[in-house]
């Protein structure tokens, strides 16, 4: 007869090794080698908790087991959406995943269902061996010295993490997953930097005595188009001899103001955040979605300030409107009227709601109908990722090693929202809309991120260099004026905090509300913070990209010169990290001041 302790200890190691495995396929199939050290890091911690169960639990392995490998599953799925790890706070978007399923089940891939597809089968196993276990041979009293050891190694291994005051990512690059998911509810209850008396700071709102562009769209409706995942790299570029976007290139050059160093500032939120930040001019917070955290306080945002100057304020968007809490905070930002799924014919649906060309088609009979002057904001839809278009829609021809991939998917999904907005405009002129509207065009956030693996090798390869989180975040900021008299293109650099202020100088507002944060790129602006793919405190200027340490060691961070591409001192960066910093904190700061008063008044 085989010893017990020789089956348990069979069985234990079984266990250990396979988790084991499943946590170098997660680091391999994510990160990648770079991140040794966590890995490390977790195995440490792996082994010492298959320590602890074996010791004093060892009937409950499996359950340890089913733990990590649901773990590594969630985990898995969620950096392959987001390129970050889940959070309990992400709880609060639990009630989007119905409308997010597309983008998880494409990611619903061998290697994902790897991490847990043997669980049953272990599970069998475990109810055999512990059919093997005697209960009296079993159940001697676990020594107090044993709890002493045990307790003082947890004590030693978690002392480093609680006592740095780091993030919960950068937690995860030093110590590992395990401590990652540890750390994250203690993260959660540290209360937040009491709110200072006069959060909003002057440096940001500096006046300039330049006017460039000032008043050219007064008295004319305003179209904002938020174009769903358009990056920059695609305007005036193509692919194999064919045009990725003609519509927008030929807006680009007729008429138009061209920001080419534009970039995303949009969080855990995404396209809600990306909204959030253009209409207020304030930064999102970083782990929760803006539009859940504030949505019930009444700002000042571009909706209200333009509805006190006569405009007819709308918004419309072709998904249902509690999507991210739009019917809750869109009266809140001083839209007067909101146009949803629910009011639209849902005669044409491609992945998360209505197609572009049902939605222009649709949009435009309103916006006939409505007082003038007005400011529409409009979502679209059909790039959202994973980029799913019927093959009758896919017009771009790919080389066969870019078919169905996210790069090649991403394209066909751009080329055909790009000719749904070339429809748009044929619409526009045809309604008589057209000539007295200006048309204004952004990216919310990337559709190809270089955490994915594949994406940055396919995506270097067409562009000729390397594809980093910069060239990522790029988006376009388009102004279309009819009438303008010549189109021009302008490097200054700015982000999605500054698209009020620009938009308040194009239609005549010189000044800006102070507590808007962001500046008027036609008349200046040179730095934008980035966030989200990037720890807080990075940022780009015109001269410098700096990206802080994913572990927090600013020592470690990432300094370049964007003119000679070298490498800088991080200490030559320190100015630009601070003013993000700071930039991100005073926006906070108001935001939380806000929603304080208004919990108060209740």
């Amino acid at each position: 007869m085989v010893p017990l302790w020789s089956i348990t200890r069979k069985y234990g190691f079984l266990l250990f090794t396979l988790i084991n495995a499943k946590m170098v396929l997660f680091y391999l199939f994510t990160f990648g080698p770079s991140k040794i050290q966590s890995y490390l890091a977790s195995l440490l911690w792996l082994s010492f908790l298959f320590l602890v169960f074996s010791t004093l639990t060892e009937k409950k392995r499996f359950v340890l087991y089913t733990i990590v490998s649901c773990m590594l599953v969630v985990d898995y799925l969620y950096f392959q959406n987001f390129g970050s790890l889940p959070s309990i706070k992400h709880l609060l978007l639990l009630p989007q995943l119905p409308k997010v399923g597309s983008s998880i089940k494409y990611f619903l891939n061998p290697i994902s269902l790897s991490f847990v597809a043997d669980v049953p089968f272990i599970l069998k196993l475990d109810r055999k061996v512990l059919k093997h276990f005697d209960r009296e041979e079993r159940s001697s009293r676990k020594s107090k010295s044993l709890w002493l050891c045990i307790v003082l190694c947890f004590a030693f291994a978690s002392f480093p993490i609680f006592v740095e005051d780091l993030k919960p990512m950068q937690v995860f690059n030093r110590y590992g997953l395990i401590a990652y998911h540890l750390y994250d509810p203690v993260y959660l209850l540290q209360k937040d930097p009491q709110i200072p008396s006069n959060p909003v700071s002057n440096e940001f709102n500096k006046p300039t005595s330049q006017k460039n562009f000032t008043g050219v769209a007064k008295g004319k409706n305003v179209i904002v188009i938020q174009f769903e995942a358009l990056q920059n790299m695609v305007i005036r570029r193509s692919y194999n001899n064919q045009p990725i976007t003609p519509n927008l290139n030929d807006l680009v050059g007729n008429n138009s103001i061209y920001f080419s160093r534009y970039y995303q500032q949009s969080c855990s939120g995404n396209t809600a955040d990306a909204e959030f930040v253009s209409l207020t001019s304030l930064h999102a917070p970083i782990d929760q979605p803006a539009y859940e955290v504030y949505s019930d306080i009444d700002l000042d945002a571009l909706p209200r300030i333009l509805a006190k100057m006569g405009y007819y304020t709308l918004a419309i968007h072709g998904n249902n409107a509690t999507f991210w809490n739009r019917d809750k905070v869109y009266p809140h930002l001083g839209f007067k009227d909101f146009v949803s799924l629910e009011d639209l014919s849902p005669d044409e649906i491609i992945n998360m709601g209505l197609s572009d060309f049902s939605f222009y088609r649709q949009a435009v009979e309103i916006l006939k109908n409505i007082p003038r002057p007005f400011f529409a904001f409009m979502v679209t839809l059909s790039s959202h990722t994973p980029f799913f278009l019927p093959s009758n829609l896919k017009t771009l021809k790919l080389d066969a090693n870019h078919e169905n991939t996210l790069f090649g998917n991403y394209l066909q999904a751009i080329n055909y929202a790009d000719s749904a907005f070339g429809y748009f405009l044929e619409l526009l002129k045809k309604s008589g809309l057209y000539e007295n509207s200006i048309i204004v065009v952004y990216g919310d956030h990337a559709g190809l991120y270089p955490f994915n693996r594949e994406v940055k090798q396919l995506v270097s390869e067409w562009l000729g260099e390397e594809y980093d989180f910069l060239k990522a975040m790029n988006v376009p900021l388009i102004v279309h004026v009819p009438g303008l008299g010549g189109s021009y293109q302008i490097d200054n650099v700015g982000g999605q905090i500054d698209f009020a202020p620009t938009l308040l100088n194009l239609i005549g507002m010189s000044e800006k509300p102070s507590f808007m944060l962001g500046e008027d790129l036609c008349n200046g602006g040179n730095f934008a913070a980035l966030r989200y793919q990037l720890p807080d405190g990075s940022f780009v200027d015109c001269s410098r990209f700096f990206a802080v340490s994913e572990d927090g060691v600013i020592q470690k961070s990432v300094a370049l010169d964007l003119k000679t591409k070298e490498q800088l001192p991080y200490y030559e960066c320190l100015d630009g990290y601070k003013r993000a910093i700071k930039q991100i904190h005073i926006s906070r700061d108001f935001l939380e001041g806000l929603r304080s008063k208004g919990s108060g008044e209740d």
